[in-house]
């Protein structure tokens, strides 16, 4: 066997141009694919990051039934705010940090017209504990809410247009930098509050700059009738492959009263979407690996056609059938060997590359800002390709190998 290893190896050297263009071939594709996976891979981490670190957090809790009906913004059923509960929460193993919200609706007035408003009720002293970023950017002029304030709101872009509403201190002529919230509580009762504009809200969700109003968590719940009370808790968590099993912890430590919820339960078209660029780049792998293969097949069917001398003076000497067989196996063995490690150096080389610098672009799930995108690979698919590569060589040139065995030493010898 090591002979017709080393007599494989001369056979690659002896003919270099045609084994260059193999070798080409399978390193190229193998780059190609490896590139296009650390860039597929780098977009899904961003847009996971964007909906888990800027909106929903890793986990929500919310009393059970609730769910249910949460596109209705209900106030009830609604969770105790205190500090024992939270405290539980952080003692899971796992758990980063934990903060409470309230989601509720009313009307907005600049008290000539009003309409309907989506509320967002952040408490701002533990809201980057669960949720760093924030789901929007602040237009210039104004500015993001503080522990410090009460009486003050952040208004989606598109609403404050339509009411004519600025960032306090940059009104003129017409616009105004104070609106009323209208809402009420869980048994019905009405309330109004004036609040101060603190800026105007842009975000990659259009629904978000049309109707969105974030107001500090105090505020939220008095203008709702739940002082001490919240409608969710936002949970951080220190794995993201982890997440089931901190979740499963978290649902034993709560009992039966609540629910868990994990970020792709919370934002299901995030998880339908990434399965589907995943789809897509199994596709474009595998038309890839298909271009790679066709390659190595013609290259070594005309190798079989150009050694036909070659080969029947190899049999005529002795020289069995499966061992021609094993020595065109070996070569294109050798050539799948090199093209994969040489695609694989490449690529991990140039997505290492491009990560250490990032490729900026706009987010369009969550924030209109720009977003730094680094690419990254997973050992298991760069084994996974360099295996599919070698093997993948392996079987391209299984046909044109078995062909060349079966060849008559005397047809051999006597064609030119």
């Amino acid at each position: 066997m090591s002979s017709l290893s080393s007599l494989a190896a001369r056979n690659v050297a002896r003919n270099l141009r045609r084994s260059l263009v193999t070798l080409a071939s399978v390193l190229l594709g193998v780059t190609a694919v490896l590139v296009l996976e650390g860039f597929i891979g780098g977009f899904l981490r961003l847009i996971v990051d964007d909906v888990v670190l800027g909106k929903t957090g890793a986990l929500q809790v919310h009393t059970t039934g609730y769910m249910e009906s949460s596109d209705a913004l209900l106030l009830e059923p609604n969770i105790p705010y205190d500090e024992s509960l939270l405290a539980r929460i952080r003692a899971v193993p796992g758990v980063k940090g934990v903060t409470g919200r309230i989601q509720f609706s009313g009307l907005v007035s600049n008290g000539v017209s009003q309409t309907m408003f989506v509320g967002r009720g952040l408490d701002l002293a533990t809201e980057a504990q669960a949720v760093p970023r924030t789901g929007f950017d602040v237009l210039p002029g104004g500015r993001m809410l503080t522990v410090e304030d009460h009486a003050q709101a952040i208004v989606g872009g598109e609403l404050a247009h339509a009411f004519h509403a600025v960032a306090s201190g940059t009104k003129s002529g017409t616009e105004v930098d104070r609106v009323t919230l209208a809402s009420s509580s869980p048994r019905g009762r009405a309330n109004s509050l004036d609040v101060a504009v603190a800026g105007l809200s842009v975000s990659g969700l259009p629904h978000e700059n049309k109707s969105v109003v974030t107001v500090p968590l105090p505020l939220a719940q008095e203008l709702v009738g739940l002082e001490g009370r919240v409608t969710e808790l936002a949970v951080a968590v220190d794995d993201l492959d982890r997440l089931d099993s901190i979740a499963a912890s978290l649902r034993v430590l709560l009992g039966p009263g609540y629910e868990v919820h994990t970020w792709r339960q919370l934002q299901p078209f995030v998880g339908d979407t990434l399965q589907r660029m995943r789809f897509v780049m199994g596709l474009i792998g595998l038309i890839l690996f298909v271009i790679i293969l066709t390659g190595i097949l013609n290259t070594t069917l005309m190798s079989v056609f150009e050694r036909v001398r070659e080969i029947g003076t190899l049999l005529a000497v002795g020289m069995r059938q499966r061992q021609v067989l094993v020595l065109f196996l070996w070569e294109a063995a050798l050539i799948g060997v090199m093209g994969a490690v040489g695609g694989v150096g490449v690529g991990w080389a140039l997505v290492r590359a491009i990560a250490a610098r990032g490729v900026p672009m706009a987010m369009v799930l969550n924030t209109g800002s720009n977003s730094l995108l680094r690419p990254e690979l997973r050992p298991s698919f760069v084994l996974l390709t360099f295996g599919v590569a070698v093997v993948g060589a392996l079987a391209a040139a299984a046909w044109p190998a078995w062909k060349a065995s079966r060849l008559r030493p005397v047809e051999a010898l006597r064609s030119v």
